[in-house]
């Protein structure tokens, strides 16, 4: 690519080897630990993420581990981590791969695409850190790198990869990968890049403008808003709770929702309840839908479980919360 502005393979490998975080999977860069990381951090910030990977890395230390137990077991684990989906997607692909003869995870990008909540960027970044296959994983970060390098607002995909194809260190693809991620997690940040910490910085075209934070350009989010009700149906015995559907909260239990601004009604009369007294208000945001919901509360003599024995999302959580009903 003609006129583009490429990071120097010595000094972003020699920075990385010196700087890199101490990562647990990094000690002992085997697939299903890695595997485990990458579907982990796909929507999860690092912070939150670790706490999660030892949880679930020491409940399953191996994909046969995971594969043998319930979706229920690795959806409560999993819980307050959000995009459920990916639980899921990590709990078919367990089974999966346990179902075959060997149950190994596959080391070829092209047919660890084909596994449940894989795509181009996790399989190439399992493929090049576990197997040491040359090919190049592209996330956010990469496309931050690009995108201040070459001062480019608005980056296409298909020169961002293929950047990051000509960069590819071959001799240390996992290495190089990681570099990259992690030269955009904490030198080339989003907000407030520190350029003169950077290792490749000297040719970088967004540092001679008077904000390297304009590339790439930011996307404004679209959200729809819903209005609607939740009933907390509490007896001594427990919350009713019941098992949702749906590509977002699928597999985990929740209280009844309407997202009906004048469904409160409809929503006693199909549970038999009857002068539930309003006990708060929650907002709570999804990536494309905020909630605001009116919470609604009626005692019963019996019914119901422990919101605890099962694996819940944090919207349902702030719902009992804010009815006094989050089990401590």
């Amino acid at each position: 690519m003609e006129g583009r502005v490429y990071p120097s393979r010595p000094l972003l490998l020699e920075w990385y080897d010196c700087n890199a975080r101490e990562l647990p999977w990094r000690k002992n860069p085997e697939p299903w630990p890695v595997l485990l990381s990458e579907f982990i951090l796909q929507q999860t910030k690092m912070e939150v993420g670790l706490s999660y990977w030892r949880r679930m890395y020491e409940r399953f230390p191996t994909l046969h581990e995971m594969s043998i137990s319930t979706l229920e077991e690795v959806m409560l684990l999993w819980q307050g981590c959000g995009y459920y989906a990916r639980a899921r997607n990590l709990h078919k692909l367990s089974v999966i791969i346990g179902s075959r003869d060997p149950p190994v995870i596959p080391s070829d990008p092209k047919e660890l695409e084909k596994l449940p909540g894989i795509g181009p960027y996790t399989s190439a970044a399992i493929a090049s850190i576990s197997f040491e296959f040359p090919i190049a994983a592209v996330d956010g970060n990469v496309k931050r790198i690009f995108s201040r390098l070459n001062a480019v607002e608005h980056p296409n995909p298909k020169d961002v990869q293929e950047w990051a194809n000509i960069s590819l260190d071959e001799t240390r693809p996992g290495d190089w990968n990681q570099a990259l991620m992690e030269l955009g997690a904490i030198i080339c940040t989003p907000r407030a890049p520190k350029c003169n910490s950077c290792p490749v910085s000297e040719n970088c075209k967004a540092k001679l403008t008077d904000d390297p934070t304009k590339y790439p350009a930011s996307k404004r989010r679209s959200s729809t808003k819903v209005n609607g009700h939740a009933l907390v149906i509490s007896s001594p015995e427990g919350i009713v709770l019941s098992q949702r559907e749906g590509s977002q909260l699928g597999g985990l239990w929740g209280v009844p929702i309407t997202e009906d601004p004048n469904g409160l009604e409809a929503l006693c009369i199909d549970h038999k309840i009857q002068s539930p007294e309003k006990v708060g208000e929650i907002h709570h945001a999804f990536s494309h839908r905020d909630f605001h919901l009116q919470v609604w509360k009626v005692d019963v003599l019996k019914g119901g479980i422990r919101s605890d024995s099962v694996p819940i999302s944090r919207l349902d959580q702030r719902i009992l919360d804010a009815a006094g009903c989050g089990e401590s």
